[in-house]
């Protein structure tokens, strides 16, 4: 990973965060900062060191594999003396650590929905694609009908979301002369 000049909005645990922040308000000569992650499941900080007029600060990748899946709120607090300030704050959503032994769907809600419908629609579905909800109604009590259309929707929105658009179904086209 390269160095980032600001806190990205995404982080995967196990991998190392490498930041170099100019603080205009806070010149490293005279300030020393502290990079900290929060949220109810865990908490992490790391002190930066000066780098010229900018603060570095280095997150090994053990630090973060300790991190759980969530949103973190981050603050890099800034002191000189006596004074303590929040230079920077906001929020980063840390990914689940690909190295650690765990089951994890990473599939959207939306192609999660898709293939339950789909495996219903084929008489496939498992008891939790059956137990799934699609607007407040369980996918078992839906009617074939509007499963095709709830088919239709997710398709649209799984699409986007993956970035294809379809392609390779056949797309037939009439021109006329107006």
């Amino acid at each position: 990973m390269s160095i980032l000049s600001a806190v990205p909005k995404q982080l995967r645990a196990g991998d190392s965060l490498r930041l170099l922040i100019e603080l205009a308000d806070y010149d490293a000569a005279s300030w020393t900062t502290v990079l900290y992650l929060e949220n109810a499941t865990g908490a992490l900080s790391q002190a930066g060191v000066a780098s010229g007029s900018s603060h570095s600060f280095t997150v090994t990748a053990t630090a973060t594999a300790a991190l759980k899946p969530g949103s973190y709120k981050w603050f890099i607090r800034a002191t000189a003396g006596a004074i303590v300030e929040t230079a920077l704050e906001g929020w980063i959503d840390v990914e689940p650590n690909p190295a650690a032994a765990q089951n994890i769907d990473h599939r959207s809600w939306a192609r999660r929905a898709l293939d339950a419908v789909e495996a219903t629609l084929l008489g496939r579905a498992t008891s939790d694609q059956l137990a799934m909800t699609l607007n407040n109604r369980s996918i078992s009590r839906i009617p074939l009908t509007e499963l095709k259309d709830w088919r239709t929707q997710l398709r649209t929105e799984v699409r986007s979301e993956e970035g294809t658009s379809g392609a390779g179904r056949d797309i037939k086209v009439r021109f006329g002369r107006a």
